[in-house]
């Protein structure tokens, strides 16, 4: 019994009591890589769980919300005011387009202000050749001034015997309205106060008579404004 008991107590004292287990603290302090692993993904989580918190509040989001919709709007005045500031105003296009215009053909009046036509005609007889150009100012209804230059091929003033102009309204029967032009200086003729009674689609008749027997008449239509 003596050596059971021995036996037994030396067996105990040489059995093995099993693996140690590591805790956390212990890695932690064994690899220093360990624990800024550890602190990096602390901070990821923390970062996290504050931007959940913000975006669940509210205020944060209706603030979010104002500021986008304020700086959209910004935008879009900035580019408003850009395109105002770099676009003519109409009258100035108006007056482009009406410098712009070539000799040889007949023009379309201006929706404001004074009304051009070019008439290129050709009498057939000697020197018939030339060019009227006609303004009608204010090219609106009521009393206008008439205004017509004569030149030749060369661009000189052209003295023939005789022109005339009239306005005739098709579709309700007016006219032909003559106009009253009077002689001013070599190839010009001028009329003022000729009444133009409406707005319209007016024909335009341009005679033009270079000997006694050499003669034209050409038509263009004119718009006129109210």
């Amino acid at each position: 019994m003596f050596s059971r008991r021995w036996t037994a107590r030396l067996a105990e004292g040489i059995r093995p009591s099993g693996p140690r287990k590591e805790t956390p603290a212990a890695r932690t302090a064994d690899s220093p890589e360990r624990a800024a692993q550890l602190a990096r993904q602390r901070a990821a989580v923390a970062k996290a769980a504050g931007k959940r918190r913000r975006d669940a509040d509210p205020a944060r989001s209706a603030l979010r919300r104002s500021v986008l919709a304020e700086a959209a709007v910004a935008v879009v005045l900035l580019a408003v005011t850009t395109v105002l500031t770099t676009t003519q105003p109409g009258r100035a296009e108006a007056e482009q387009e009406r410098a712009g215009r070539t000799d040889g053909g007949s023009t379309a009046p201006a929706t404001t202000g004074r009304t051009d036509v070019t008439i290129t005609y050709d009498t057939g007889g000697t020197n018939g050749r030339g060019t009227a150009r006609i303004a009608l100012d204010p090219g609106r209804p009521g009393a206008n001034t008439v205004d017509v230059a004569l030149t030749d091929p060369a661009g000189k003033p052209a003295d023939v015997p005789e022109a005339t102009v009239s306005f005739t309204e098709k579709e309700k029967g007016i006219g032909p309205l003559r106009v009253p032009l009077e002689r001013v200086s070599a190839g010009r003729l001028r009329a003022s106060g000729f009444q133009l009674p409406m707005a319209g689609r007016w024909q335009l008749t341009l005679t033009v008579r270079t000997s006694e027997i050499d003669q034209v008449t050409e038509i263009e239509n004119v718009e006129i404004n109210d």
